[in-house]
C-alpha cells in the first residue's frame, strides 16, 4: 500500500513537473522542472527495485544534462518576444484531449502487481559484467569519442580567445 502511495505521489509530480515544462514562459523554470520530472523518475526506478539505475538517473539526468541545459539557457541572449507560443493557445483543447488518456494510464498502471521482484541491488553485478565483457568495446569507443569532444571544446574556446 505503501509502495502504491508512493508510485501516485511520483506519477503527479511527475505529470504535474512534465506539464509545468511544457506550459511555463521561463525557460529556467521549465529546465528546473524537467529536473524535477527527472527525479521522481528515479524515484520510479528505485520503485522498481533498479537502484544502479535509478542512480545514473540523478547522476546523469538531473546532474549533467540539467546543468547543460541551464548553461546553454543562460549564455543564450533572451529577447522579448512580442506572441505567444502556438501550442500555449491550445492548451485547453489538448487538455480535453489528454486527460481521459491519462486517466485510462493511471487506473491501468495500477492493476498491475509484480511479484518477482529480485533483491535489491541485484541488478548491479549482471549490469557491471555485461559493460566491462560484452560491451568493453563500445564503451571505450565511447570514452574516447568524449575525451575528442572535451579536447576539441578547450581547442575552440583558446582559439577564441587569441
Amino acid at each position: 500500500m505503501i509502495e502504491a502511495a508512493f508510485f501516485a505521489l511520483l506519477v503527479i509530480g511527475m505529470v504535474g513537473a512534465g506539464a509545468g515544462v511544457v506550459l511555463l514562459n521561463r525557460i529556467t523554470g521549465a529546465a528546473l522542472l524537467m529536473a524535477f520530472t527527472f527525479l521522481c523518475n528515479a524515484g520510479m526506478f528505485l520503485l522498481l527495485g533498479a537502484e544502479t539505475i535509478a542512480m545514473f538517473q540523478v547522476l546523469i539526468y538531473v546532474g549533467a544534462i540539467t546543468v547543460l541545459i541551464l548553461y546553454g539557457v543562460m549564455f543564450t541572449p533572451q529577447r522579448d518576444r512580442p506572441y505567444a507560443l502556438f501550442f500555449q493557445k491550445q492548451t485547453p483543447l489538448a487538455a480535453l484531449f489528454v486527460a481521459p488518456i491519462a486517466i485510462a494510464v493511471a487506473v491501468f498502471s495500477f492493476s498491475f502487481r509484480d511479484s518477482t521482484a529480485g533483491a535489491k541491488g541485484a541488478d548491479l553485478g549482471p549490469l557491471a559484467t555485461s559493460v566491462f565483457s560484452d560491451f568493453a568495446f563500445p564503451f571505450e569507443v565511447a570514452s574516447v569519442l568524449l575525451l575528442a569532444a572535451m579536447v576539441g571544446a578547450i581547442v575552440l574556446v583558446k582559439r577564441e580567445d587569441e
